[in-house]
């Protein structure tokens, strides 16, 4: 009986093989347990990406706004690039973690940077790749801009995404990150971008429209873009300097010139 299997046993163990390769090759920042993390093949980005309950999905062109503001919780301030990092981390998900529920919940980003700092230090890679593996807490369990950890804190519940995915890099054109970016938001999708930022952004304020002017510094923040319009040609995007910076902790900025500050764009995979 077992040698008359064993070519179909030798066959499935083939196959196996194949598919653990497949996955270990799988364009993508990390693979934990089998499991790529982090995206960046179109064809996979295309199937993984969300879309969101009464959003446009069936047009054939390109609508000509969109918006998720309305679901995006206020702006916070945070001090400092790892509390900026992991402030706009949690804002983008507790869009996802809000959106069909009556109740807003509050999301710990403290318990996110509390914890990486004590591991490998707060980028926004490892920063999205915690809220798959271990996610964070609630802002009753930890609030803003603790310090420390509460001894019970493992026993909370624990808030995680499935995946993100890598939307452009800074390698790709300019009319391919716009796309990418409109894309997401027609899809009903805040979008998480790095910026290259000028020396004068932080104090932009009293203004809904900014132009760039200045040359950009080696400074790199991350922002949610959270609508875009086509008659403005331009994106509107959140900031984690709360709501005294642009007007009211938004910024409108030109498409090409957040495609030149721009970086690289996340887009979170939520649990379904």
């Amino acid at each position: 009986m077992y040698s008359k299997n064993l070519p179909l046993l030798f066959f499935c163990m083939l196959f196996a093989g194949a598919m653990q390769a497949q996955q270990d090759t799988l364009p993508s920042d990390f693979v934990i347990k089998g499991k790529a993390i982090g995206i960046s093949a179109p064809e996979l980005i295309d199937q993984m990406m969300a879309v969101m309950p009464g959003f446009e999905t069936g047009a054939k062109k390109m609508v000509s706004e969109q918006t998720v503001k309305p679901f995006i919780m206020p702006p916070r301030s945070a001090k400092g690039k790892a509390a900026s990092t992991t402030y706009t981390l949690a804002t983008c998900m507790e869009f996802y973690t809000n959106f069909e529920s009556n109740y807003k919940l509050n999301l710990s980003p403290d318990f996110v940077k509390l914890n990486l700092q004590k591991k490998t230090g707060v980028n926004i890679k490892d920063a999205l790749r915690y809220l798959v593996t271990d996610g964070t807490v609630s802002a009753d369990v930890v609030p803003f801009e603790s310090n420390t950890l509460p001894k019970d804190v493992s026993k909370s519940r624990r808030y995680l995404i499935d995946n993100y995915l890598q939307v452009f890099s800074q390698q790709h054109r300019t009319s391919q990150k716009i796309f990418q970016i409109q894309k997401a938001l027609m899809k009903g999708n805040p979008v998480i971008v790095e910026l290259k930022i000028p020396a004068d952004f932080e104090q932009v304020k009293d203004t809904r429209f900014y132009s760039l002017t200045e040359d950009l510094t080696d400074e790199v923040l991350p922002f949610l873009v959270v609508s875009y319009d086509l008659q403005l040609e331009a994106f509107e995007v959140m900031s984690a300097w709360g709501r005294e910076w642009g007007y009211n902790g938004y910024l409108w900025i030109d498409f090409d010139d957040l495609a030149t500050m721009a970086q690289n764009g996340y887009v979170m995979v939520p649990v379904r």
